[in-house]
């Protein structure tokens, strides 16, 4: 050994104390880096669906528009202890207004639930019937057009019957 040779046992504490340094400084720098980010975001598409629709029947129809809204919970929230994430859901909510006279009636603004092929479904339960409404987009000739489909199932002894209708935006 030359008279300026570092011994083994010496070099090999000075590379080990630089690697631990090294490592616990990168270890300090990713925690940082995970408690300091901002929440995941989950980003709502716009339905087609969206707003406010008019029926383009022109005889007798049942429903005379339809207004459609959608909140959208785009914010996911990740708990540092337990790392489980929650997201509260979106919504998709449906208000018809029927054929009534002097002025349309108001059904109120019902959430709707996927019943799958792009159908949504809303339930209105009056004192004279159940009313399912179900509605989709469908996509004809280069237009949106709003498809709503309803059961009625009168209470009060009349008979049940269905309508298909279309609307405009």
């Amino acid at each position: 050994m030359g008279k300026h040779a570092i011994p083994r046992t010496a070099l090999t504490r000075v590379v080990a104390t630089i690697l631990a340094a090294a490592t616990l400084t990168l270890g300090l720098t990713v925690a940082a880096n995970v408690t300091t980010a901002a929440p995941a975001q989950a980003v709502c598409s716009t339905p087609a669906m969206l707003g406010n629709w008019s029926n383009i029947t022109t005889v007798d129809p049942t429903i005379v528009r339809v207004s459609v809204r959608f909140s959208c919970s785009d914010t996911v929230v990740c708990d540092a202890e337990t790392g489980i994430c929650t997201r509260p859901p979106s919504s998709l909510d449906i208000r018809p207004f029927g054929a009534c006279s002097p002025t349309a009636c108001d059904w109120g603004w019902r959430s709707t639930t996927e019943m799958g092929d792009g159908w949504v479904r809303a339930l209105y339960h009056h004192s004279w019937a159940t009313k399912q409404v179900w509605a989709r987009t469908e996509f004809w000739h280069g237009q949106t057009f709003l498809r709503v489909w309803t059961h009625t199932d009168f209470t009060d002894g009349r008979a049940d019957y269905e309508t298909n209708e279309w609307f405009l935006k």
